[in-house]
């Protein structure tokens, strides 16, 4: 069954053979139950959390059903919506990657406004429109930047205690997506071409798989990412579900996402799920936060600035030409390294950094320019086109 333990003669064969095949009978049963209990397609898999019917009782009073045959969706409104909650009432500062993400915003999708939903108090935020420290300064001043001054979320309607950023961030972004409607981005989120294509999709919402390695991570929404019509049913009932389920336990509203957009994408035109590619291409897991953020200092970037033509993102475009001069490219032609990802299919990045900056240090100008690590190389477009705008002087690139 084991040609390898042939290898093993008289007393060593005696003495280490039964521990061998007990650690390979203890892997493989290791691996079966994983993968037969963690599959998402696996019938007898838990939906975590598992949701009692009760606390849902009324959540549809007041909700109109629409008959989705006879519906035809406007387009999902060109409005961009980051959350941005104080650790410190007096302090309100935005870093590089911020700018990163707010930048690129601007520039891929032309919003109407980009919303910063925020509990910074309108002096605090105006003070730091001027005297604020460069990037701060910067973000505020990108065109649409508009704040929506809010009150911090702290408790349910049943008075249990919203303790968390992550849990605050969960019904500030539901309010925003059913009042206005648009585009919901984490802040490490970074844009890296238009999604008009799918806001004029006709659905209600778009939604995107999560990336994951491990098995038992795959199967959920990226919570991250959602384009939503403002009052959608999804939005309604996600905020609806938070109120009554939220308990203190950590992403409980992934599970909350995760369920009710498989359950409507079922009804025609509510809910798009792309693949998990389309608005992640790595998962939050340690392997794959280093594939994005390890520099390859040995790689030639000529990392000076160069031609506008470098720094440009390039159209997909759909013809066969276009298609089969790409495959070549990425193929055969050695264009790539053999570390770097191709996020061609991606129409955002992403990027959990808190990685990043425990192991690699923050993230920087200079690093971006460098070219030598997959994140730099998938944001530098926007911020070469930030440089040739004279949004980011030249004379901080050398």
């Amino acid at each position: 069954m084991f040609p390898f333990l042939a290898v093993l003669r008289g007393s060593s064969c005696r003495r280490y053979g039964p521990i061998i095949v007990t650690a390979i009978a203890a892997v493989t049963l290791y691996a079966w139950i994983d993968l037969t209990y963690s599959l998402p397609w696996n019938p007898d898999r838990p939906t975590p959390p598992a949701f009692p019917a009760g606390p849902l009782a009324n959540a549809c009073d007041n909700l109109k059903d629409t008959n989705p045959i006879a519906t035809t969706n406007e387009p999902i409104p060109n409005i961009v919506h980051y959350i941005w909650l104080l650790a410190d009432p007096a302090v309100f500062s935005l870093e590089f990657k911020v700018f990163v993400s707010v930048y690129s915003s601007y520039i891929f999708f032309h919003p109407d406004r980009i919303y910063f939903h925020t509990d910074v108090t309108p002096e605090l935020w105006n003070r730091a429109k001027t005297s604020g420290d460069l990037w701060t300064k910067r973000i505020l001043a990108i065109p649409g930047v508009t704040p929506n001054f809010i009150e911090n979320p702290r408790f349910t309607s049943k008075n249990v205690d919203i303790d968390t950023f992550g849990a605050k961030s969960d019904f500030i972004r539901a309010v925003a997506l059913r009042d206005f409607g648009g585009i919901y981005l984490d802040v490490d989120v970074i844009p890296l071409r238009d999604v008009a294509p799918l806001r004029n999709a006709g659905f209600a919402n778009v939604v995107g798989g999560a990336v994951a390695i491990a098995p038992k991570h795959t199967g959920y929404v990226n919570t991250g990412v959602w384009l939503s019509q403002p009052h959608s049913t999804l939005v309604e009932i996600f905020y609806k579900g938070m109120d009554a389920f939220y308990n203190g336990q950590w992403a409980i509203s992934v599970g909350i996402l995760t369920d009710l957009a498989f359950r409507l994408s079922a009804v025609p035109g509510e809910v798009l799920i792309m693949h998990p590619r389309a608005f992640g291409a790595v998962s939050w897991e340690e392997a794959d936060q280093v594939r994005l953020f390890k520099s390859h200092p040995d790689t030639d970037t000529n990392s000076a600035i160069q031609s506008h033509a470098v720094g440009a993102p390039k159209e997909l475009k759909n013809s066969c030409a276009e298609a089969l001069s790409w495959f070549a490219e990425r193929e055969h032609a050695g264009r790539m390294e053999s570390w770097e990802i191709d996020f061609s299919s991606s129409y955002v990045l992403h990027a959990i950094d808190e990685l990043a900056e425990a192991r690699y240090g923050k993230i920087s100008l200079k690093g971006v320019l460098a070219r030598q690590s997959n994140y730099a190389r998938a944001v530098y477009p926007a911020i070469w086109h930030a440089i040739d705008a004279g949004v980011i002087p030249r004379g901080e690139t050398l």
